[in-house]
């Protein structure tokens, strides 16, 4: 498909926010500022394209509904957004939004947007830097990390990350600490940053109407303080202090913050009207009476990977064929991930059947319905080979085994009994007990303190995304697939970055593509009535 950049007769630049912890550069010439990275070439996307190919005409009669954008946290996936914003200010949707909320790096992109900052910043970003490895400020480096962690519980000061951000927003407001009002007065436009209060282990809403005199990019900061990297944040409120950290810690997709009268800037929904009596505080403060009902004019995006896609509702028609992977060392790996999990899911079914026919040969067998297994139950059992087969003795207990070797090998306790609990163990041991039934993404080998502390966040934002994506937010949730890329991916080849951006893409037409064709037949319907 080429490159684009501004002179062509699509008019798209393809800006993004480099998260890379190599801090290789990605710069290009300096006579192509607006240069981008090139499509991916491969011959399947003239089948992909024809998902797409009747796109401006379904978009034709579309009225864009939407005025709030909400973006999820996500790591170095947040390059896939700016796919998306780039088919949103090609087709005039971006100038349309005047409301823009996230968390953690989604807070970082909204931020940017809200007071602004459209393509070109993040084309600027993508080609002169900082990159993320920039913005790592210890001072000396990997021997600060022990010290500043036991004396600030953080690797980094993050005051490079800081004055970046302070930089960015003075270019469109004139002040690096402007605030919440400041940008509400002088644009019209509201931004809600979403927090974690770790004092009073709760989510805070960092808006013009929650905390209006609060620089901007001191709560961007505050959402962006992932744990152990970056210093938490302690702000001084009255005589306590708080200490902030991450937003995405606890609710790392906030579509609903536009929902309800929260952050409603309506006189009627001011603080001052709706709350009448303190008392009544603990119960207008639940997330369901602050936030209840659902805004129509709200959309958002979320980032998932093939990694943890199994944890959240989902809606096939908001769902984009996937572009074709890049030839990438991160794809090589993914790839190899899959031949591996393949193989085991293989071994893993095979041991599962044997164990099913062998828990339903036990039972059969019991023949008091104790729930307890004795000697000679156990050898009635293996000598119903149409029920227990050999195959399934080979694969449970390997070669030679004898009804009596099983049973010692069953018998934990060694009281002449099996029971459930003994059962499990072994059930455990081979990969098919209970708590290897699908409940989380698969087991996390944790090998060295980079893995234990990668594996805490991830289990964090896994279950955060349960917990605060409701069935009916996927309707109006951009779906990017980034497959092989999670979000701790630091250091992307060119083409992995191309591929981020392409899905960015695909998820926001395939939302536009649902929306304008659902529209299109409610009209139908109500002009046939």
């Amino acid at each position: 498909m080429g490159s684009y950049n501004s002179t062509q007769e699509d008019g798209r630049n393809r800006p993004y926010t480099i998260i890379d912890e190599q801090g290789e550069s990605s710069a290009k010439d300096e006579a192509d500022v607006t240069a981008t990275t090139s499509q991916p070439t491969q011959s399947g996307n003239d089948i992909i394209e024809d998902e797409f190919a009747d796109i401006d005409e379904i978009l034709k009669d579309f009225d864009f509904p939407f005025e709030n954008l909400i973006l999820e946290g996500g790591g170095a996936q947040g390059n896939a957004y700016i796919g998306a914003i780039i088919e949103m200010e090609q087709r005039g949707y971006l100038e349309k939004l005047t409301r823009f909320g996230g968390a953690s790096i989604g807070a970082f992109t909204a931020c940017y947007l809200a007071v602004g900052h459209g393509p070109e910043k993040f084309l600027k970003i993508l080609n002169e830097g900082p990159q993320i490895i920039d913005l790592l400020d210890a001072s000396f480096g990997r021997c600060s990390m022990v010290p500043n962690l036991f004396r600030h519980m953080g690797w980094h000061p993050g005051k490079a990350i800081d004055k970046f951000l302070g930089d960015s927003i003075k270019e469109k407001l004139g002040n690096p600490d402007a605030t919440f009002k400041d940008l509400y007065d002088k644009t019209g436009r509201e931004l809600c940053v979403v927090v974690t209060n770790l004092s009073t282990m709760m989510e805070e809403y960092c808006h013009v109407k929650t905390t209006p005199d609060m620089p901007m990019r001191l709560a961007v900061r505050m959402s962006t303080s992932i744990p152990g990297v970056l210093f938490p944040v302690t702000r001084a409120d009255n005589d306590r202090n708080d200490m902030y950290i991450d937003g995405g810690v606890i609710c790392n997709y906030p579509v609903h913050c536009f929902d309800g009268w929260w952050l409603s800037m309506k006189l009627e929904d001011s603080f001052f009207n709706k709350i009448r009596h303190l008392q009544d505080g603990a119960k207008l403060l639940t997330k369901k009476q602050r936030f209840g009902g659902s805004n129509k004019k709200t959309f958002g995006m979320i980032i998932y990977s093939e990694y943890d896609s199994h944890v959240l509702p989902t809606n096939s028609d908001l769902e984009a064929i996937e572009s074709p992977l890049p030839d990438t060392e991160l794809v090589k790996a993914h790839r190899e991930m899959k031949k591996n999990r393949k193989t085991g899911m293989e071994k893993h079914e095979k041991v599962q059947e044997a164990m099913e026919h062998f828990w339903d040969v036990l039972h059969m067998k019991d023949r008091n319905g104790d729930s307890e297994i004795v000697l000679k139950e156990l050898q009635d059992a293996f000598k119903d080979p149409n029920e227990f087969t050999q195959e399934d003795i080979l694969t449970l207990f390997g070669k030679a085994r004898t009804a009596d070797e099983v049973f010692k090998l069953l018998d934990a306790n060694k009281d002449g009994k099996v029971v459930f609990g003994e059962l499990m163990r072994f059930a455990d041991k081979k990969g098919v007990g209970l708590h290897e039934q699908h409940i989380g993404s698969g087991r996390q080998n944790i090998r060295s303190p980079t893995e234990f502390a990668t594996g805490i966040f991830k289990a964090l934002l896994m279950n955060v995304k349960r917990a605060f994506l409701g069935g009916d937010d996927i309707e109006r949730t951009v779906l990017i697939n980034t497959v092989y890329y999670q979000s701790f991916d630091f250091g992307p080849q060119q083409e992995d970055l191309d591929f981020l951006v392409e899905q960015g893409r695909r998820g926001f037409l395939k939302f536009l593509k649902y929306h304008a064709t659902k529209a299109a037949s409610e009209q139908d319907k109500a002009c046939s009535t």
